[in-house]
């Protein structure tokens, strides 16, 4: 489980609330949050989680959940803190994983009623922490018996893509995998739904794709570099405009250029009744130049991430990039030694351009504006 996962739920032992008897009883309501016990017990005042999602969709089995105690060591009445909190945590998982698919079963299915579908919709864009998010992208994404909710249903897709943009720390860097993974329809709404300027844990990663071996989620993880992140993937990169080189061994391809011409390499005597002949026998011979490639050396240069990269520099310190190329060693001494101030200046100059916008001039008695 995500490990910044945070918990959403309170203890969740049943509080059954005694009532006193009285002699002349009178009809009353019970609160919002009060369940009459069935049997005529005492009302049950429902825990309350503060998860939207756990709220709205409580089935039988969230109420089960729900309702399971702390597990407690039998000897010593306490477990291990860490464990105790570990089977916290997946019992919130075990909660949220049941809402979730409460609500595509009863707000999300063909025949749902419009205002049912409207609140699971509502419930999509109200998701938070890594345990809802992720629960969500596990549920959408369907599986052999569910269909792929995300990439059939735009408005579904929509409402978890702008809930995953409003979270740091799990949803951008998923909106980030999702941006260079995914299909078509995925892929494109994730990017469209990224920040102007994504988090450090999206920026994360997309270095990790960026120093990846697949060249076209390199080239999609280097168009996202360049349109939402800052400074911090200069490295990864300037390190990803190109691979090492990568030696083959032995003969790897050649190319013949020439013609073939036919003669006559021999004959074979041919003898009949009173009569004698010959059976030529043509032979080939190449006329031409063969090139012939054995034990090359195979540099990949990624144009993709090199404009990302001249776009990302130009944006962190509104000059035109420097005109190095593929040259990764003049490119890292050009970052190591002169970025930091050339950022800096940039900094400044954007603070000042902010602080003249913000400020109104005003005429004096004379008219003169100061």
């Amino acid at each position: 489980m995500h490990p910044l996962a945070s918990a959403f739920l309170v203890p969740c032992a049943v509080l059954v609330q005694a009532v006193p008897p009285v002699s002349s009883p009178a009809p009353s309501t019970p609160p919002p949050d009060v369940a009459i016990v069935p049997g005529g017990g005492a009302p049950a005042r429902a825990p309350a989680t503060g998860s939207m999602l756990v709220d709205r969709y409580r089935s039988a089995e969230v109420e089960t959940l729900l309702a399971r105690p702390d597990v407690r060591d039998a000897k010593d009445g306490s477990r291990d803190a860490a464990r105790l909190a570990a089977m916290r945590l997946e019992r919130e998982t075990e909660v949220v994983r049941a809402s979730m698919r409460e609500l595509c079963r009863t707000g999300l299915a063909k025949d749902a009623s419009k205002e049912s579908r409207a609140q699971a919709l509502e419930t999509l864009r109200g998701l938070r922490g890594p345990i809802e998010l992720g629960e969500a992208l596990v549920a959408l994404e369907g599986n052999a018996n569910t269909p792929d909710l995300l990439a059939r249903d735009r408005e579904v897709r929509r409402a978890l893509l702008l809930a995953l943009a409003e979270d740091e720390s799990f949803g951008q860097p998923a909106l980030v995998r999702l941006g260079v993974t995914a299909g078509e329809k995925v892929r494109n709404d994730a990017v469209a739904a990224l920040p102007a300027r994504i988090s450090p844990d999206a920026e994360r990663e997309v270095a990790h794709h960026l120093a990846g071996d697949r060249e076209l989620f390199v080239n999609r993880a280097a168009g996202i570099a360049g349109a939402h992140a800052g400074a911090g993937l200069i490295p990864s990169l300037i390190a990803a405009q190109s691979t090492p080189p990568r030696q083959k061994r032995g003969d790897e391809a050649w190319i013949a250029l020439g013609k073939s011409v036919s003669y006559i390499a021999g004959a074979v005597p041919v003898v009949g009744d009173a009569s004698g002949a010959f059976q030529p026998i043509a032979g080939t011979i190449f006329e031409g130049s063969v090139l012939r490639i054995m034990e090359s050396v195979v540099v990949i240069y990624r144009t993709e991430v090199y404009y990302s990269l001249r776009r990302v520099v130009e944006r962190e310190t509104g000059q035109p990039a420097p005109a190095f190329g593929w040259d990764q060693q003049l490119w890292i001494r050009w970052y190591e030694q002169d970025f930091p101030r050339l950022a800096a200046a940039a900094a400044a100059r954007r603070s000042h351009e902010e602080v003249l916008g913000s400020t109104r001039s005003e005429p004096d008695a004379a008219g003169v504006e100061r």
